[in-house]
C-alpha cells in the first residue's frame, strides 16, 4: 500500500508540471484576446479592475514579490478575507488552510502547530514548533504565541514545508508569517464592537492611524474582550459523588483579554524607512483544562477513582473538571484558596525593522526583535470531578534576536543576499505538582545561544530559467540548571547543536504569469530539554541519572509546484506535489509510571501528498469571488516504537519483552489524508444607498490520530465545518453591521488526545482525554468607519 500511494504522488508531481504547461497555453490565449482588445479594455478599466482579481504580494523571501513568482507553496489571506470571515486568532486562520492546523493544548500551556501532518511535542513549553510564527519579521518558535491573540493585521502568509533561509532559525515543517497593519499617510480611524451569543463574548476595538509629522506616521490599534465561556462544567453534587469540589464558575473557558498593538514608521528620505512596532496582551482564564474533555470511555461510563457516571464521554460543550481544595493552597500559595483554577498570560512582542538603500544596487537591513511571555496557572487534571492530580507552575520566557541581511538588487543576471542571525533566548518554570499524597517540585532555567549565517545565490540561466541556492549554517548552546529535591544535579547541563542546510530551487516563467519550478530542501530544528519530565519521590532508585533531554530533527526531501494567473487575471491557480524524510522527528508520549507525557525522537517519519488551491473571481459575475483548496497527505512513521498503551496485550501488538508497541507505518498525529476548503462571497447592492455582502466557507478533515502512541478510539472521525455570514453597509462603507457564524454545524474534533492518568492498567484500556475545538459561534458586530 505505501509504494501504491508513493507512486501515485510520483505520478501526481508529473501532473503538476503537465498542469504547469497547460496552464502556459491558457494564459497565452489570454494574452491575445487582452491585445486583441486593448482599446476597449483601457475605455471599460474601471469596470475591468473590478472583475480581476487583486494581485497579491508577499515577502517570503525578503523581497516584495507577486505570489505566483515566488517558487514555493505559499498561502496569503488578506486583510479583507480575515475580516469577512471574523478570523481573529491563529487558531480561526488555520482553518482557512487545509494543510495547516493549529489548536491551543491545556498541556503544555501553550498549543500545536501542524503543517502537512508534521508538528511537534504538546507535552511541554519549553520545546520548539516544527512551524515557527513569525510576527513583523521576529520569529517565535514558542508554541504560547498561540495565545496572543491577532489582530489589526495587514496580511497572513502562511509557508509550507521546511524553510532554512529566510526565517532566522530554521523550521522543518512551515512558517505563519504575520504582518501587521501599517500606518497610512492620511488620517484614518476605525471603531468596532461585537458580541458573540454561544460564550456570552462581548469585545470591542479600535485604531487610529496617520501621519504625525513630515516623514512619520503612526498607527495604534487597541482591543478588549470578556467571556463566559462556551462550555458548561458539569459537576456533581458531593454528597452524591463524595470527595467532589465544586468551582464558582460553571462555565468556561472564560476570558478576559486585553490587546494593545502600536507601530512607528519614519521615512526621513526614500532611501531609509525604520518600523517600531510593539505588541501587548494580557489574558486571564479560569483554567484550561475543562478544555480537555473524556472523549472515550472503553466500559461505557467513566473510570474511577475521579471520574463518575454522569460523565458521556463525547466530544461537545459539556465537561467536567472539579475544582481544587483550598488545603492545596498550603503546600504552595499558587493553589487558589476559592478552588477555581486559573490562568494568568502576559506577552509582549517588540520589533525594530531599518531598511537602508545604500545604493541604487545595494539594499541593508536589519530586524531586532524582543518577544517575553508570563504565564502564572493552576489547574485540577484529573478530566474528573474528584481532585487527584494537580498543579501550580509559573513560566518565564525572554527571547531576544538580532538579524542583518545585506542584499543586491541589481538588474543584471546574478543576485544574491547574505545575512546573519543572532538568538538569545530564556526560558525558566517552577511547578509544583499534587499527585495523590505525593507533593514533587521542580524548579527549571533552560538558556540558548544561536549563530546562524546564510547565504543565497541566484543567476539567470536564460531570460525564463533561474537557478537559485543557498545554505544556513547554525551553531546552538543550550544549557539547563535544575532543582528537583533528591534528584538536583543529576540531569545533564549543556548540549551543542551545529548543522548546515542546503536548498536549491530551479524556477522556469512559461509566461510573464505562469511559473513551474523543482526544489530540494534541508532544514533542522534543534534538540533541547524537556521540563515534563518530573521525577516522582519513590518511582526512580535515589542517585538515578536522569536524561531529560533530545535530539535534534533533521529533514530533507522535494517539492515541486506551477501557479500562475489565467482567464484575464480573473483566476489564479497553484499546485504542488512533495516528498519529506524527517529524521529524528520529535513528538511526546504518555509514561503511566511518571505520569507525564515524555518527548521522544521519531527514528523517521515521511510527509509527501499533492495539494492546489485557487482564487476565482468570474467577469461575468462581478461582485462574486470564489476561492478553495484541496489537499491530500500521506504522513507516516517509518520507524517507530513507543511504550505498549495500557491494555495492549500481544494480540494487540505490544512487544512484552521490550514493553513497546511498533506503529511502523502508521499515520503520524493530526494528519488527516485529505482536507479541503471551499469559501464564496458576493457584494451587491440592496438599495441606492445600502450596499450587502453574503459569505460562506466549507472545511472538511479526513479521520486523524490524536496522539504519537496510536491508541484504539484515541482518533478523530472526519468532519464538515460550515461558515457563513451577511453584512450591510452604506454606500460609502462609514459603517457596517454584520452577522458572522463559524462552525454553524456545531461539530466538535480534538486536536491531541491522551490516557487519563489513573484509568485502566495492564490488561485493561484507559479512558482518553482530548482538548477539544470550539463549537458553534454566532457572532453579531458593529463598525464605524468613516472614510
Amino acid at each position: 500500500m505505501r509504494k501504491i500511494k508513493r507512486v501515485l504522488i510520483q505520478k501526481s508531481a508529473v501532473s503538476v508540471l503537465a498542469l504547469g504547461v497547460l496552464m502556459s497555453g491558457f494564459v497565452a490565449v489570454g494574452q491575445e484576446v487582452e491585445n486583441g482588445a486593448e482599446t476597449n479594455a483601457q475605455v471599460d478599466q474601471p469596470e475591468d479592475d473590478i472583475k480581476k482579481l487583486n494581485v497579491v504580494y508577499v515577502t517570503a523571501r525578503k523581497r516584495d514579490e507577486r505570489e505566483i513568482d515566488v517558487p514555493l507553496a505559499i498561502s496569503a489571506l488578506p486583510a479583507i478575507e480575515l475580516e469577512q470571515r471574523g478570523l481573529s486568532n491563529l487558531t480561526e486562520i488555520s482553518t482557512a488552510i487545509p494543510e495547516l492546523r493549529i489548536s491551543e493544548n491545556t498541556v503544555g500551556y501553550g498549543g500545536n502547530l501542524t503543517m502537512r501532518g508534521i508538528s511537534s511535542a504538546t507535552s511541554t513549553a519549553s520545546v520548539d514548533q516544527a512551524v515557527t510564527v513569525n510576527v513583523d519579521g521576529v520569529p517565535v518558535s514558542y508554541a504560547g504565541i498561540i495565545k496572543l491573540g491577532q489582530f489589526d493585521l495587514g496580511q497572513v502568509e502562511v509557508l509550507k514545508g521546511p524553510q532554512a533561509l529566510f526565517f532566522g532559525k530554521n523550521a522543518t515543517a512551515g512558517i505563519v508569517s504575520l504582518t501587521s497593519a501599517a500606518p497610512t499617510d492620511y488620517l484614518d480611524y476605525r471603531l468596532r464592537g461585537e458580541y458573540e451569543f454561544e460564550a456570552e463574548q462581548y469585545a470591542g476595538e479600535a485604531y487610529v492611524s496617520g501621519p504625525l509629522s513630515e516623514g512619520v506616521r503612526g498607527r495604534l490599534a487597541v482591543r478588549y474582550s470578556d467571556s463566559e465561556g462556551w462550555l458548561t462544567n458539569q459537576l456533581p453534587d458531593p454528597a452524591t459523588v463524595p470527595g467532589t469540589v465544586l468551582t464558582p464558575d460553571r462555565k468556561g473557558p472564560g476570558a478576559e483579554e486585553f490587546l494593545a498593538k502600536g507601530s512607528l514608521y519614519i521615512e526621513p528620505s526614500t532611501d531609509f524607512l525604520l518600523k517600531l512596532i510593539g505588541g501587548y496582551s494580557d489574558t486571564e482564564t479560569n483554567g484550561n483544562y475543562l478544555q480537555s474533555q473524556r472523549i472515550f470511555c472503553p466500559n461505557g461510563v467513566a473510570q474511577g477513582p475521579f471520574g463518575y457516571a454522569g460523565q458521556d464521554c463525547k466530544t461537545n460543550n459539556v465537561s467536567t473538571n472539579g475544582g481544587m481544595p483550598a488545603a492545596w493552597a498550603a503546600f504552595d500559595s499558587r493553589f487558589p484558596t476559592d478552588n477555581q483554577p486559573y490562568t494568568r498570560t502576559k506577552q509582549h512582542v517588540l520589533v525594530a525593522d531599518a531598511d537602508y538603500q545604500l545604493s541604487p544596487d545595494l539594499e541593508f537591513n536589519s530586524i531586532t526583535g524582543f518577544y517575553n511571555v508570563n504565564l502564572d496557572a493552576s489547574d485540577h487534571v484529573s478530566n474528573g470531578a474528584i481532585p487527584f492530580v494537580g498543579f501550580a507552575t509559573s513560566i518565564e520566557k525572554t527571547t531576544y534576536s538580532q538579524e542583518f541581511r545585506l542584499s543586491n538588487n541589481a538588474s543584471n543576471r546574478f543576485n544574491w543576499m547574505l545575512g546573519i542571525f543572532l538568538q538569545d533566548d530564556e526560558y525558566v518554570e517552577d511547578q509544583s505538582t499534587i499527585i495523590g499524597a505525593l507533593r514533587p517540585k521542580a524548579d527549571f532555567r533552560i538558556t540558548g545561544d544561536t549563530i546562524s549565517p546564510f547565504v543565497q545565490l541566484g543567476f539567470d540561466i536564460t531570460d525564463k530559467l533561474t537557478l537559485t541556492g543557498g545554505v544556513r549554517y547554525s551553531d546552538e548552546t543550550k544549557q539547563q540548571q535544575i532543582g528537583t529535591g533528591q534528584f538536583e544535579g543529576l540531569y545533564p547541563d549543556e548540549l551543542n547543536f551545529s548543522n548546515w542546510s542546503p536548498e536549491a530551487t530551479l524556477s522556469y516563467a512559461l509566461t510573464p504569469n505562469a511559473n513551474v519550478y523543482v526544489a530540494y530542501k534541508q532544514a533542522y530544528k534543534s534538540g533541547g530539554f524537556q521540563t515534563e519530565h518530573v521525577a516522582i519521590p519513590g518511582a526512580l532508585a535515589l542517585g538515578t541519572v536522569i536524561d531529560n533531554s533530545f535530539r535534534e530533527e533533521l529533514v530533507e526531501g522535494f517539492e515541486i509546484g506551477a501557479k500562475a494567473y489565467l482567464l484575464d487575471q480573473s483566476l489564479r491557480v497553484s499546485a504542488a506535489a512533495y516528498q519529506f524524510e524527517y529524521t529524528d522527528l520529535q513528538l511526546s508520549s504518555f509514561d503511566s509510571v511518571l505520569v507525564a507525557n515524555i518527548i521522544s525522537n521519531v527514528g523517521a517519519a515521511t510527509s509527501e501528498g499533492v495539494e492546489f488551491d485557487f482564487d476565482y473571481r468570474p467577469a461575468a459575475f462581478g461582485g462574486f469571488s470564489l476561492n478553495g483548496a484541496v489537499a491530500y497527505n500521506n504522513a507516516t512513521f517509518d520507524e517507530y516504537a513507543p511504550a505498549c498503551y495500557n491494555g495492549q496485550t500481544a494480540a494487540l501488538g505490544c512487544d512484552i519483552a521490550t514493553d513497546t508497541n511498533d506503529v511502523s507505518g502508521e499515520r503520524l498525529p493530526r494528519a488527516p489524508e485529505w482536507s479541503a476548503t471551499l469559501a464564496g462571497a458576493y457584494e451587491g447592492s440592496l438599495t441606492s444607498a445600502l450596499d450587502y455582502r453574503i459569505n460562506a466557507g466549507f472545511q472538511y478533515s479526513g479521520a486523524y490520530e490524536g496522539n504519537s502512541d496510536v491508541i484504539p478510539n484515541s482518533g478523530q472521525d472526519s468532519y464538515i465545518s460550515v461558515d457563513a455570514g451577511i453584512a450591510i453597509a452604506d454606500k460609502d462603507k462609514v459603517w457596517e453591521l454584520a452577522l458572522i457564524g463559524r462552525n454553524l454545524a456545531d461539530e466538535y474534533w480534538v486536536a491531541s488526545t491522551y490516557q487519563v492518568p489513573v484509568t485502566g492498567s495492564d490488561l485493561a484500556l484507559s479512558d482518553i482525554a482530548g482538548t477539544v475545538n470550539r463549537g458553534r459561534q454566532i457572532m453579531l458586530r458593529l463598525t464605524y468607519h468613516p472614510q
